[in-house]
């Protein structure tokens, strides 16, 4: 199976290469460094590496946290998640999901949040459209960059159909345009390849290419390293070339592995029976390098790891002391490496790998990696 895996993949390269030749090249900037941080105002200190992105997924500020009960708000957690970007020059992604138990078509649906009902759509727009616009207008100016949903060709996370989703990516689009015209929406990000780029495939079919900015898709190969990501990448732009939007910006809004523990913590069973791909200490920072260098040759303009602070086995601290893991030094190194560089190709085969840069002085260099 592994083989056959390999075949499907150098066949992807070669035949989509025409796609990535086409990709603009443009400098790393701070924002293509994007963290996912859970529980930045409960204890965990803010991350001391260079980033300029912040997704609030899993963060606990979803719809369901935000308004409980219909009418009753609570800012409290996301007015100090705003107050800390704005701090720390960090932009905030924003998605807005998980519907209320009292607002849900299906109020009695488990969901993995314990939250009844999250999973499906609202039983009424207009109480999305509320939720939509409430939030638009506290966070005028503080908040840019929303994003709609979260892994929605995954039942774990979303039961509506797509044309529900549609629906509501452009309700959402025309609310937060009409508060400020420089708001921009992310279309909902599904995660892996096969079904899951085919349901972008229809979500884009089916209207939403009309009701996004930004393309967004989670870039996850849990069980291999970064380099099968690169096929991913070509299909979901091979998507977007069909759709005629192969001209807006992509961002993997969310992509991580598994990295082992130092600090003695048992894994957690429901990564370690997924089928993922443990990462050694002494690994994880060639996979950061090695995922940030292949998505940016590939024309991702932003790149969100998942997570900072992830208790389940993702995380880049260790879970019982906060302690820093060996990949936050590499990523340090890693950042003062690329910032302000072009990635001009990476290219590689099973093995092999070969990225060209240049610095903003026009200086080449190349990075040579054997992939495992």
């Amino acid at each position: 199976m592994r083989c056959f895996l390999l075949v499907l993949f150098l066949a992807a390269v070669v035949f989509l290469q025409s796609i990535s030749d086409a990709i603009e090249k443009k400098p790393i900037t701070m924002d293509y460094f994007g963290l996912h941080i859970h529980r930045s105002d409960q204890g965990t200190a803010w991350p001391k590496v260079p980033f300029g992105s912040w997704r609030l997924w899993d963060a606990y500020v979803g719809w369901a946290y935000l308004e409980p009960e219909q009418g009753k708000w609570d800012f409290k957690r996301l007015d100090k998640y705003v107050a800390m970007a704005k701090l720390t020059k960090t932009d905030i992604l924003l998605p807005l999901a998980m519907t209320p138990t009292w607002a849900s078509a299906r109020p009695n649906e488990p969901s993995g949040y314990n939250k009844l009902g999250s999973k499906a759509e609202p039983a009424r727009i207009e109480d999305w459209m509320h939720y939509v616009e409430t939030i638009g207008n506290r966070y005028k100016g503080r908040i840019r960059y929303y994003e709609i949903w979260n892994e929605p060709s995954d039942q774990l996370y979303f039961t509506g159909n797509i044309e529900t989703l549609v629906d509501l990516t452009c309700k959402a689009y025309k609310i937060l345009k009409h508060i400020d015209p420089a708001n921009r929406i992310v279309s909902p990000a599904s995660t892996g390849g096969g079904r899951h780029i085919e349901y972008l495939d229809r979500f884009l079919q089916s209207g939403g290419k009309d009701c996004i900015d930004i393309v967004a898709h989670h870039f996850y190969v849990p069980r291999f390293g970064p380099e099968a990501m690169v096929p991913l990448i070509r299909s979901v732009r091979a998507v977007m070339q069909k759709h005629n939007i192969e001209n807006k910006p992509l961002w993997n809004t969310e992509t991580g592995w598994w990295l082992a523990n130092g600090d003695g913590t048992p894994d957690h069973p429901m990564v370690a029976k997924g089928g993922w791909r443990k990462v050694g200490l002494e690994d994880a920072a060639s996979y950061l390098f090695r995922a940030f260098l292949l998505a940016r040759a590939e024309g991702v303009d932003r790149f969100y790891w998942y997570s900072w602070d992830n208790r389940y086995g993702l995380g880049m601290i260790e879970p019982s002391s906060g302690k820093e893991k060996p990949i936050v030094e590499g990523w340090r190194s890693m950042a003062k490496q690329l910032l302000g560089s072009t990635i001009e190709s990476c290219s590689g085969n099973v093995n092999k790998w070969t990225c060209l840069t240049s610095d903003s002085s026009g200086k080449k260099r190349e990075i040579t990696w054997i992939a495992e």
